[in-house]
């Protein structure tokens, strides 16, 4: 079709729409506000979306042809000039700004999978996201003016705001939903031949049925969660909002500004470790998340043989400033009294875990625990675990033989995995020094094989180097390990023969620790960072008093009360994996269903407007049925042509020409003739329209039915 526009209002019109696809590309980073701290990273994407959409905007006026190609140049030379300014030769890229760039992207693939939403981006993560929005913006510009390719469109924005909304377990802002569905519809209309029309009834219906679904989606939708893939990638949430594991865990106790996370009181004659989350796959690079287990032992008083002596604790813990989706409690920990929201247990750690938008923030509850304590000789009795342990002993098959040769050398002589792991234990915290700096001034802060073999040679880590050491070495001596992060007991502020304990936890006390598992006793913590809480290390003599029956140990269930109880028990995220399954549905079901009935709207539209249009008695309803199908079908009508020559445009599209021809007839007469000299048959009309629609390629016709272009104005 001829395009009516004059070239100064085609310009100008061209102008609009790059404009609406920058302004709906940075409402849409809005999307990850909640990943990222600050606004610092915005500001730098901007600055190269920016100048991408002013060179494309530039070269459109000259050469549509080339406005992509030089938009996608500047994208890539600005990226060099930001994130690698100095790998360039009077600006122009070499060799070692693709290497710089690659070298940023695996370290972005690193922090991304090692740490956990909201985090201060480093550039290597900002360079991820601005590569991203970039090609989105390329992408989204060279479409935007193909009204049939503008659903491709909606499609690319609506998968940018699900990333975020995954990643972060909350939907993005209402009005991130608003502001990139107004661009769309502007983008649909404005690039729709639509000269002297005035849109349609049922076009503003769709257009306003969209824009509210924007609105309500944040509102009413349901609350999405990381899963773990099968593919490799890891389960991005261990502690959800507000704490980051592993690596991101030296960047918190290097931060200046200590605040104080929590306080709790305990019976224990000493402070005690807060677990919150558990580690157990190491794949060399980092250990990531357990997942749940339905099919491990469970963990608890079940381990525990009944000559091993065990006393049940009561620790009560109240939350000051933590936003977490993983609750910190003292391990084995068997009853939590006095939680508000949804939580669950995890077997596969012993952890709790909030679900929904639930968090720790102002949790004030109490855990009973076990305090387990055998003797070193039933530490030494206890066996090598069995091989249903092996996943706590997985190991890359390119251990650093520093690695092998030392745990091997510490442990000579011992026979038992207690005494083998006391000793590395002890080794690590009288040989080795505490430090979180020395780890990123010498360039191996992290937790993988790769910088193992640097720190055994400094002799200087934090938590996360102690931790991930010893585990490393337990399996190197086929000892199941796994990590445990959470907090070390904190600094005492009072004792009371009456309450107990008083301990407050700060944020720098964040902690890494190794776990043990040692049959008939379960999983022991074993610290090995020096300065940081105690190592263990059971007493060599019998205790006089007679051992506490493990099952009697355990608290009896009391009535319930008006706050949450919870039990590994009776808890159905321990009992059964299809609960989680179910609850996941019931969670995903709404969503899925509001989507449904949006993408059938517009058919639904269609179909009904056909049906009214046939029970009329006008060849002039009928003329614009067969117009809107034609339409549909993607054969534009031409607003300056006659219906007889639009007519002989269809027949080349394989309308029935005999039916046709009687058709025009009637519309002609119709419009012309004083009287009607041809009695209308709605029957020619159906035929065209039947014959029209099955000459049409399969994909045009489903295109039709599901994205009727008809009912744009």
């Amino acid at each position: 079709m001829t395009d009516l526009r004059s070239p100064a209002a085609a310009r100008r019109d061209d102008l609009v729409d790059s404009c609406v696809v920058l302004v709906a590309t940075i409402v849409l980073l809005g999307g990850f506000a909640g990943l990222f701290e600050g606004v610092r990273w915005a500001l730098d994407v901007v600055s190269v979306l920016v100048p991408v959409t002013v060179v494309a905007a530039a070269v459109r006026l000259w050469s549509p042809t080339w406005a992509t190609p030089f938009g996608a140049l500047t994208a890539v030379l600005l990226v060099v000039w930001v994130f690698v300014p100095g790998t360039t030769v009077l600006g122009v890229p070499t060799r070692g700004s693709w290497r710089g760039l690659l070298e940023l992207s695996e370290d972005a693939r690193r922090v991304i999978v090692e740490e956990v939403a909201p985090i201060t981006p480093p550039d290597s993560v900002v360079l991820v996201v601005t590569v991203a929005f970039v090609v989105v913006l390329v992408l989204a510009d060279a479409v935007a003016r193909q009204a049939w390719r503008v659903p491709l469109l909606g499609l690319l924005w609506a998968t940018m705001l699900v990333v975020p909304s995954v990643i972060a377990m909350e939907i993005a802002p209402w009005w991130v939903f608003a502001g990139s569905a107004a661009a769309w519809l502007w983008l649909w209309w404005s690039d729709t031949r639509h000269v002297g029309v005035v849109p349609t009834g049922a076009a503003v219906l769709t257009a306003g049925g969209a824009v509210v679904a924007a609105l309500a989606l944040p509102l009413v939708g349901p609350e999405v969660r990381p899963t773990s893939s099968s593919l490799g990638v890891t389960e991005t949430t261990v502690f959800g909002r507000g704490i980051n594991p592993m690596i991101d865990l030296g960047r918190n106790l290097r931060r200046s500004d200590v605040r104080q996370v929590l306080t709790y009181t305990t019976e224990s004659t000493e402070g005690v470790y807060l677990k919150a989350a558990t580690l157990r796959q190491f794949t060399g690079r980092t250990w990531a998340p357990s997942p749940m287990l339905m099919s491990a032992d469970s963990e608890g008083v079940e381990q525990v043989a009944d000559d091993i002596e065990v006393e049940t604790i009561r620790t009560t813990v109240r939350i000051d400033d933590l936003r977490s989706s993983y609750l910190p409690i003292p391990y084995p920990a068997t009853r939590v009294e006095g939680l508000t929201g949804d939580w669950e247990w995890l077997i596969d750690g012993g952890t709790v875990r909030a679900t929904g938008r639930t968090t720790t923030r102002d949790q004030d509850y109490v855990v009973q625990s076990l305090d387990r304590r055998p003797t070193a000789e039933q530490a030494r009795r206890s066996r090598t675990s069995g091989r249903g342990l092996d996943a706590y002993r997985n190991l890359p098959a390119s251990v650093p033989e520093v690695v092998v040769s030392t745990a091997r050398r510490v442990t000579a002589g011992a026979t038992t995995d207690y005494d083998r792991m006391l000793r590395l234990q002890d080794w690590l915290r009288s040989e080795f020094t505490y430090s979180v700096e020395a780890p990123v001034e010498g360039g191996y802060d992290g937790n993988g094989l790769d910088v193992m073999a640097e720190f055994l040679s400094e002799r200087a880590g934090y938590c996360v180097h102690f931790a991930s050491t010893l585990a490393v070495m337990g399996r190197v001596l086929d000892v199941p390990t796994r990590i445990a992060v959470g907090y070390a007991p904190g600094t005492r502020l009072r004792t009371s023969a009456r309450d107990g304990s008083t301990f407050r936890v700060d944020s720098d006390d964040l902690h890494a620790w190794t776990e043990v598992h040692l049959q008939d006793i379960g999983w022991v913590p074993f610290d090995a960072t020096p300065g940081i809480g105690t190592g263990t290390e059971f007493a060599e003599e019998e205790r006089p008093d007679a051992p506490q029956d493990a099952e009697s140990a355990a608290p009896a269930p009391d009535e319930p009360s008006e706050q949450s109880t919870l039990t590994p028990e009776d808890d159905a995220a321990t009992t059964a994996q299809d609960a989680e399954s179910s609850s996941t549905w019931r969670s995903v079901l709404p969503a899925v269903v509001l989507i449904g009935l949006l993408g059938a709207a517009p058919g639904g539209l269609r179909v009904l407007r056909r049906r009214r249009r046939w029970g009329s008695a006008s060849s002039e309803a009928w003329w614009r049925e067969v117009g809107d199908t034609a339409r549909d079908l993607g054969i534009e009508p031409d607003p300056v042509e006659t219906p007889r020559r639009f007519a002989a445009r269809l027949v080349e599209h394989g309308a029935d020409p005999a039916a046709l021809d009687r058709l025009v007839l009637e519309v002609e007469h119709g419009r012309y003739a004083r009287t009607a000299v041809v009695e209308p048959r709605v029957d020619e009309a159906r035929r065209v329209v039947d014959t029209l629609s099955a000459t049409a390629p399969r994909r045009v016709r489903w295109l039709a039915r599901i994205m009727p272009r008809s009912l744009l104005p």
